[in-house]
């Protein structure tokens, strides 16, 4: 990190950031240039274009490529800030794609980081249920033709609530250094009638949405339980194979990992 990151000359500033992740290859800067821009590299030139020196965003945390979030949280830090909160708000988004949106900016202090001061996060992952694909909700849930047995879906998502051994529900390749457990605080399963939503009348349409409160989560590890999920609602497995899998860490008997369309960053606690 750049010594000049820690000088009391520095103020640092939070921003909350609304992204749709489907042309990105995910939040973080990636060493080799990839075909697709990092959400990363997309903020970080826009930041730097407007306040005139090089800045580094730190999320909250690492979203997948394809994976939405309502609000990432990230902090940065700046020699001289020129604008109000209000004015780099508008001056951000003025130069940023549509699909990436900054919501607010406001000053922290200097003791906050975006991702090590969390104290919780909420993930919801979203399946469409009806009779045909629907474009407007592209890259926003996962479609399938036939509806899920929802209530046995939030019965078995609620053996994950405490704290617990996830590493079964980890993506391979990762840092085998480094604790895997955590505590889920909610977990439910509902459905959603699409005619709910103002732009969408459709009475033949629903969704499904898996949320998950926790004090972190690893990589993959929600769309790894919305995979396995979506099969206990196709009565494939029973209530109690979230038990079975953290029992055995055995992940090759998981479910299809979900597409990462339909999952959503959501919120992010601080203290």
């Amino acid at each position: 990190m750049d010594s000049y990151l820690n000088s009391e000359s520095t103020r640092k500033f939070a921003a909350g950031i609304a992204y749709l992740g489907r042309g990105y290859i995910g939040w973080q800067t990636q060493m080799k240039a990839p075909a697709k821009p990092s959400i990363q590299e997309m903020v970080e030139e826009v930041f730097h274009s407007i306040l005139s020196e090089k800045t580094r965003v730190v999320a909250s945390g690492r979203t997948d490529a394809g994976v939405n979030a309502i609000e990432q949280v990230v902090h940065f830090r700046v020699h001289q800030m020129k604008f109000t909160p209000e004015i780099l708000v508008n001056a951000f988004n003025s130069r940023l794609p549509k699909d990436i949106r900054v919501l607010w900016v406001k000053q922290v202090s200097q003791d906050f980081h975006a991702q090590r001061s969390a104290i919780k996060k909420q993930y919801s992952f979203f399946y469409l249920h009806g009779p045909v694909y629907l474009p407007e909700w592209q890259n926003r849930a996962v479609w399938m033709r036939h509806q899920l047995d929802v209530p046995k879906m939030h019965e078995a998502v609620q053996t994950l609530v405490g704290e617990h051994d996830f590493k079964v529900f980890q993506a391979s390749g990762a840092d085998p250094k480094k604790s895997t457990v955590r505590t889920i605080f909610e977990a439910d399963c509902t459905s959603l009638p699409l005619s709910e939503f103002p732009l969408f009348t459709r009475d033949d349409y629903c969704l499904t949405r898996i949320r998950l409160v926790g004090s972190g989560f690893l990589k993959q590890m929600v769309r790894s339980i919305a995979g396995t999920l979506r099969e206990i609602g196709e009565n494939k497995r029973p209530v109690t194979n979230f038990i079975d899998l953290m029992q055995s860490q055995n992940r090759q008997a998981l479910g299809t990992t979900a597409q990462p369309d339909g999952l959503w960053l959501e919120r992010v606690w601080y203290p």
